[in-house]
């Protein structure tokens, strides 16, 4: 059974042992490559929300797409499955938030499909697989778009992992990062950010990477060397890449050199993606907490909740809208923060744990909790909109 080399702090050093433990269930129940059992049935995804025009997709636990309308009106289930597993092969949970580009939308699997399908009528599919060992191979980001090609962060199997960039329009594979011949890099478990035809991704080995979509060739003499493995897809302002490990530190790094800087400690590892509104940065993590930190001044202007408290884990990328921060944990509850102060404006309870990164669109934001549940609320009326079961849509 495959393992994930614990490189962060332990709960001594930390005080932090509820944020760990929360953290081990969640490797354990759903990301745990090379444990058939484990493997064949997913009992849950996280899949983030995408919303293109009057829809939104989301991916389920069984490796579909799901449409909904923005108002929660219609719902439809994409005739295309991710191929079912069999007793050597992994389950084909959707992790990633679905991409919407050139009018067909993107999803990778837990057992390595990455998959396209028409973005009106669903159908068309077409797809693609990675290559690697079937008990422990799979995707457990979203897939990245940009110029004609997407990339996608695959594991290939235990501690080992590839940079695919494929054709959109066919799916074709344009090339691969490190080269079929060349060593692999540490495992992927990432979402690739992607600025100027460079995708920016970290991997569990501790190493932060830069290649180029045309030919796959690392642009940095060498991958950024950070103290923790790496799971926060980078946020990129003005020329640094910005993200956190598991080490508990939250780091910067130069976009043309690789070279890295620490700038803050946080009581837990980093998971979640930051916001930015391009002048603070707002990281979540397992700590509990939100952290703001301000580009300009090089410092951490507030901590949310702060203090000395328990705080449930904060896996959920939150989101910046106007003025506001809006974030979810795995306490269930949905926190609207000032985020110019860090002080609380209102919250509202949802219907169960949030990991799945939050999607806003104008005032209404969209959460994926682990019961299945998708949730639309009003910021402006702070009101629920609607909520669908993705076990209903059939």
């Amino acid at each position: 059974m495959q393992r994930l080399n614990r490189t962060g702090p332990d709960a001594s050093r930390t005080g932090r042992a509820p944020a760990l433990a929360a953290l081990a269930l969640v490797i354990a129940a759903a990301l745990l490559a090379g444990c058939t059992q484990s493997r064949n049935a997913a009992t849950q995804s996280w899949s983030g929300v995408a919303v293109a025009g009057e829809s939104v997709f989301v991916g389920n636990r069984e490796g579909r797409l799901v449409q909904l309308s923005v108002d929660g009106g219609v719902t439809q289930l994409a005739p295309y499955q991710a191929p079912q597993p069999s007793q050597e092969q992994g389950f084909p949970a959707i992790y990633g938030s679905p991409v919407v580009s050139g009018g067909r939308i993107f999803a990778g699997t837990y057992n390595g499909i990455v998959f396209s399908l028409d973005a009106e009528s669903l159908g068309d599919a077409r797809t693609f697989e990675i290559d690697g060992n079937d008990l422990a191979k799979g995707i457990a980001g979203s897939v990245a778009a940009e110029g004609g090609a997407i990339a996608v962060a695959a594991a290939e199997d235990a501690g080992e992992g590839r940079l695919y960039v494929l054709e959109a329009a066919s799916l074709a594979e344009r090339c691969r990062y490190p080269a079929r011949n060349e060593r692999p890099t540490g495992q992927l478990w990432t979402t690739p950010v992607i600025r100027e035809g460079i995708a920016y991704f970290g991997d569990l080995s501790h190493q932060l990477h830069a290649v180029s979509l045309s030919n796959c060739r690392p642009v940095w003499d060498a991958p950024a060397k950070l103290g923790g493995a790496i799971v926060a897809p980078p946020v990129i302002v003005g020329r640094r890449l910005y993200m956190g490990a598991f080490d508990r530190e939250f780091y910067a790094v130069d976009a043309a050199t690789g070279a890295s800087e620490r700038l803050f400690e946080a009581g837990g590892w980093f998971w979640g993606a930051a916001a930015t509104d391009g002048a603070r940065l707002y990281v979540p993590n397992m700590d509990g907490n939100i952290y703001a930190y301000d580009v300009s001044a090089g410092r951490v202007v507030w901590t949310y909740p702060g203090g000395e408290e328990r705080n449930e884990p904060v896996l959920a990328a939150p989101a910046v809208v106007g003025d506001s921060l809006v974030y979810a944990s795995d306490s269930g509850v949905l926190s609207v923060l000032d985020a110019r102060s860090g002080n609380r404006l209102w919250d509202r309870r949802v219907r169960n744990e949030v990991r799945a990164p939050l999607t806003t669109d104008g005032s209404l934001v969209f959460l994926h909790s682990l019961d299945e549940t998708i949730s639309a609320i009003d910021l402006d009326t702070k009101q629920l909109v609607w909520e669908r079961s993705l076990d209903d849509v059939r």
